[in-house]
């Protein structure tokens, strides 16, 4: 890529007053006109890798937005969804969780709302949340419950965690409602158009532990009975795991954003993929009704986790961890330290590249290692098929054309014209100064 011509940039900069930068006289010249084009594609994804959790986290927030607070507002509702059914790498990294929450918490110009940690891990009733010595490895300092309590315990009482039971467990606490009116779960009925198996798409309204106002993941959030106006992101925190051993390719193959909705859906007994009554849940997996493979099961979870975003909620953003991937098992010792973050509007083109370019390379040559490479074997890659439903419902690509990576590795610093059109456009609104985007641009000619 053309360098940008930093002496005349400066030069130029100078001799501007703050009313003709703001204009757009600096911007609509030609040495920065010609900004990266991949970032007008379909798809960006935001990768941050080996600089600690926390680094990371704060790093793909600030490619994306230009910072944290360009995302989350000061009274913002947060729910955070992340993978905790599992110990071990099984569960979404500790230290990225808390980097997140610090990351908000700590937002510029305060934040005056809460956080709420939320998962339903189905009929597992430990998992991440309570996991403790080698239980910890490679995820720790904390599992999600003594996290949460370190909050508390350190004046954050806005920071909670509510862990969602499935109505079969719990109805008292979670009965199946029809409206946010109590906490509990609305089950939505949802046709599949390809195989024409009846669903149940449910989404939790959950009741906040600090403010005690309601919060549905399809609606916003009430108080009093009513829907108020305060802003709910909703952000979905998986992990990236092959979901079995490295010997063979199982039913679901690769884990991470696509499948993680299971952890947020009600599956009433869990892998039967049926309710009690007949309808099918998110977990396919098991049933005819989807198709004869393997291929097809995992085609129809895809789907209906398009339906679920289409008829509940599409989370805000998706944040995937990969601090260790493992690429022989959720929780045995077979994982890689790889040390990365991303950060992506759809779930489907995260997965494909986190799968390709982050977890595929990690592995030695197992017999299901080519699978962990979304392109392998597509027909039959059960982990491709379930990106592939989901993206039949409109949510993302598996064309790496249309997806544009823009990667921070901070052993090798460097910096997209993208990033200096971000910066730029934030200067101009007045949350940049111009040495941020000199410093930007020097960062850029470094690299070129």
């Amino acid at each position: 890529m053309r360098k940008i011509n930093r002496r005349n940039f400066i030069k130029d900069i100078s001799q501007m007053t703050g009313g003709a930068i703001v204009g757009g006289a600096i911007l609509n010249q030609s040495l920065l006109a010609s900004i990266d084009s991949r970032s007008s594609l379909a798809e960006n994804i935001y990768i941050a890798k080996n600089g600690t959790p926390a680094e990371n986290v704060a790093k793909v927030f600030e490619m994306k937005y230009g910072g944290i607070e360009n995302f989350i507002g000061i009274d913002d509702v947060v729910v955070i969804n992340p993978n905790g059914q599992w110990p071990n790498q099984g569960g979404t990294n500790c230290g990225s969780c808390i980097g997140l929450i610090d990351l908000i918490l700590n937002r510029p110009g305060g934040f005056n709302g809460e956080i709420l940690f939320v998962e339903c891990t189905q009929a597992v009733p430990t998992g991440y949340w309570v996991a403790t010595g080698s239980g910890l490895d490679r995820n720790g300092p904390y599992n999600y419950n003594d996290m949460i309590s370190n909050y508390q315990n350190n004046g954050h009482a806005n920071v909670t965690s509510v862990r969602i039971q499935r109505n079969q467990n719990d109805a008292t606490n979670w009965p199946v409602i029809s409206s946010p009116t109590t906490q509990g779960w609305v089950r939505l009925e949802w046709n599949s158009p390809a195989t024409g198996c009846l669903f149940y798409l449910p989404y939790p309204v959950i009741r906040s532990p600090y403010s005690g106002k309601l919060i549905s993941l399809k609606d916003g959030v009430f108080e009093n009975g009513s829907l108020t106006a305060t802003a709910l992101k909703f952000i979905k925190m998986p992990n990236l795991n092959n979901h079995n051993n490295g010997t063979w390719q199982d039913y679901a193959g690769v884990t991470s954003a696509t499948k993680s909705f299971l952890g947020i859906a009600e599956l009433e007994n869990a892998t039967n993929g049926r309710f009690n009554d007949g309808h099918y849940s998110l977990h396919t997996y098991g049933q005819a009704c989807h198709g004869p493979t393997a291929a097809d099961k995992a085609w129809a979870c895809g789907e209906s986790v398009g339906a679920w975003m289409t008829y509940c909620r599409k989370p805000d953003i998706f944040l995937t961890s990969a601090e260790w991937s493992g690429w022989g098992g959720r929780y045995n010792t077979s994982a890689t330290e790889t040390k990365t973050v991303g950060l992506a509007d759809n779930p489907t083109t995260l997965d494909y590249y986190m799968s390709k370019y982050v977890i595929y390379p990690s592995q030695p040559n197992l017999t299901a290692g080519p699978y962990l490479n979304p392109d392998y074997d597509v027909s039959r890659n059960n982990f491709r098929q379930t990106i592939e439903g989901c993206i039949s419902m409109g949510y993302g690509t598996s064309d790496e054309a249309q997806m544009a990576a823009f990667v921070y590795d901070y052993n090798t610093p460097t910096t997209s014209r993208q990033q200096i059109d971000l910066k730029i456009k934030l200067f101009r609104e007045g949350s940049a100064t111009e040495q941020d985007v000199i410093d930007l641009i020097n960062l850029y000619n470094a690299g070129n």
